[in-house]
C-alpha cells in the first residue's frame, strides 16, 4: 500500500495530460528519445505512468544510423542498459528484452565478447516503442517560455514546467576542412547514408579512435570488386591505441566519481580528461585485432590486394581542393611528412556540443562554460528562470561530469538523479560503496602548468 501511494503521490506532482490536445501542460517534455532521454521515459512511466512526454523525430529508433555497421560492438557491459544500474527488476532491461524475445538461453550460448551494437539498437527500438510515453515522428520546432516553457512541434504547442533535452551531439569537423564538405569529404556519421563510390578510388580516413577503426575494417571487408585502390589512414596519437576498460579505471566511470569530478577545480577536470582520454575513446581489442588480421591477409594472402597505408602521429595541417578529390597535407610536429591525394576523405573526427537551434528563443538566458551549458548537480542548465522551471541536459557535459558523460556507464543513473529532482525528493539511487582508489589521490593532484594543458590528444 505504501508503494501505491507513493506512486500516487508522484503522479499528483507530475500531473495528467490529454495527448490529443493541441494545448497541454505537462511536468516534463523531453526532446529527443534517444537512449538518455529513453531512459527518463522508461524510469518515469515504471514510477509514476504519466505527467511526461518525450518527442522524437523517428518514426523507428535508430542509433547512428550512417555508421551502423554490422560488425560494430559494443565498448561497455551490457548491464549498462537503459535501467539495470538503477532498477534491475525492471520491465525495460536488456535482459527482459532478450527474454520477451525467446532469445535469452540462444545469448548465453553465443558466448559473444561483447553485444553487437545491432542487437542492442533492436533492444532500444523495442522500448522506443514498448514506452507509452514517447512519442516518435513529431519534431520539435522551438521552444519559448513564458511561465511555462511552451513546445512547439509539427501537430502541437505544448506546454510543460521542465523541459529534458537529450538529443545528443553534432558532428565535428576541424576547421581545415571546413567548407569542402559534400559526397567526396565527408563525416564517417553519414558514411552509410552516403554510399560512396569507392571502388578503385583512393579513399583517406582521418581519425584514431574507434570509429576510425571501423571505417577502415568496412573499407577493407568490402567485397575485392568493390575496394578502394588505396586506404590511407591518419591519426594524430603515436599508434592505433586500444580502450583502457581495467577494473581500476572503470572507476572513473562510477557514480560517485562523477560528483567527485564535478567537484574539482576547472584545471584539474581538463588535466584528468586529457590523461584517462583512452579510457572513453581507444580502439576495442577485437577491432584492433580485426584490422591487423585484415592487414595480414591484405599482405601475404590476397593477390590484387588494396594498397593500405597507416600514418599515425600525423595531423592534416591544410586540405586543399584537386579536381574531383583533395590534396591533404600530413605533418608530425613542424615537419611535413608528404601529401595525400584522395578522391574520398572520411572524417572520424568525432562530436562536438551546440546548442540546438530549438532553444533558440531562450539561448541567451541559459549559462555557458567554454562549449558547454552551464549545469548543477541534477543535470538542470543554470539559468535566469524561474528556480521550479527548468531545462535539464543530457550528455553534454563531458567537461563539467567527465568520461563517463557521453557513455552508457551512467546514462540509468543520470535519468534517476533528474527524475529525482523533477519529483523534488533526496536521490534515492541504492548508495554504492565509494571504490577502492582513495577520494583524495585525483583531487589532490597539483594545478597543471600552463603547457600542460594544451588541446588533447
Amino acid at each position: 500500500m505504501a508503494m501505491a501511494d507513493t506512486r500516487r503521490e508522484h503522479a499528483a506532482k507530475f500531473g495528467k495530460q490529454p495527448i490529443g490536445a493541441k494545448q497541454v501542460e505537462l511536468s516534463c517534455i523531453g526532446v529527443g528519445a534517444g537512449p538518455s532521454n529513453l531512459s527518463l521515459a522508461c524510469q518515469i512511466h515504471e514510477e509514476i505512468g504519466q505527467g511526461a512526454l518525450f518527442l522524437d523525430r523517428q518514426v523507428d529508433f535508430r542509433w547512428h544510423p550512417g555508421i551502423a555497421f554490422d560488425s560494430s560492438e559494443l565498448q561497455v557491459s551490457h548491464f549498462k542498459d537503459l535501467v539495470t544500474l538503477v532498477n534491475p527488476r525492471s520491465a525495460y532491461t536488456f535482459i527482459n528484452y532478450l527474454y520477451e524475445n525467446g532469445r535469452l538461453y540462444h545469448f548465453l550460448n553465443a558466448q559473444f565478447e561483447a553485444v553487437l551494437r545491432a542487437e542492442f539498437e533492436q533492444y532500444l527500438n523495442w522500448a522506443f516503442h514498448k514506452n507509452p510515453l514517447v512519442r516518435g515522428g513529431e519534431t520539435v520546432h522551438e521552444i519559448r517560455f513564458d511561465g511555462e516553457f511552451r513546445v512547439r512541434t509539427d501537430n502541437a504547442v505544448l506546454g510543460a514546467r521542465n523541459v529534458v533535452v537529450g538529443i545528443g551531439k553534432q558532428a565535428q569537423i576541424p576547421p581545415q576542412f571546413q567548407g569542402w564538405i559534400g559526397r567526396n569529404l565527408f563525416h564517417s556519421s553519414v558514411l552509410l547514408h552516403i554510399h560512396p563510390e569507392v571502388r578503385k578510388k583512393h579513399v583517406c580516413v582521418v581519425g584514431g579512435g574507434q570509429s576510425g577503426a571501423e571505417v577502415l575494417l568496412h573499407l577493407v571487408g568490402l567485397p575485392k570488386q568493390q575496394r578502394p585502390r588505396s586506404i590511407t589512414w591518419v591519426s594524430q596519437r603515436e599508434n592505433y591505441l586500444p580502450i583502457d576498460n581495467s577494473p581500476f579505471t572503470n572507476e572513473l566511470f562510477m557514480p560517485c566519481f562523477s560528483d567527485r569530478f564535478a567537484a574539482m577545480s576547472e584545471s584539474q577536470r581538463r588535466l584528468l580528461l586529457r590523461r584517462f582520454v583512452l579510457a572513453s575513446d581507444g580502439i576495442s581489442e577485437s577491432t584492433l585485432r580485426a584490422i591487423y588480421q585484415a592487414l595480414y591477409r591484405h599482405a601475404f594472402l590476397e593477390p590484387n590486394r588494396c594498397d593500405i597505408t597507416l600514418r599515425p602521429g600525423c595531423i592534416v595541417s591544410h586540405c586543399i581542393n584537386a579536381g574531383a578529390g583533395h590534396r591533404l597535407i600530413l605533418q608530425r610536429g613542424m615537419d611535413q611528412v608528404e601529401e595525400v591525394t584522395a578522391d574520398i576523405v572520411i572524417l572520424a573526427t568525432g562530436y562536438e556540443n551546440a546548442v540546438p537551434g530549438f532553444l533558440e528563443p531562450i539561448a541567451d538566458r541559459l549559462e555557458q562554460i567554454d562549449n558547454e551549458l552551464a549545469i548543477g548537480e541534477d543535470f538542470s542548465v543554470r539559468w535566469d528562470g524561474p528556480r521550479d522551471r527548468r531545462v535539464f541536459i543530457q550528455n553534454a557535459s563531458l567537461g563539467q561530469r567527465g568520461l563517463a558523460d557521453p557513455n552508457l556507464s551512467l546514462l540509468a543513473w543520470r535519468a534517476r538523479r533528474i527524475l529525482d529532482s523533477l519529483l523534488g525528493r533526496a536521490p534515492c539511487a541504492k548508495p554504492e560503496h565509494p571504490g577502492f582508489i582513495s577520494r583524495t589521490s585525483i583531487e589532490n593532484w597539483p594545478e597543471p602548468v600552463a603547457e600542460e594543458m594544451g588541446s588533447g590528444i
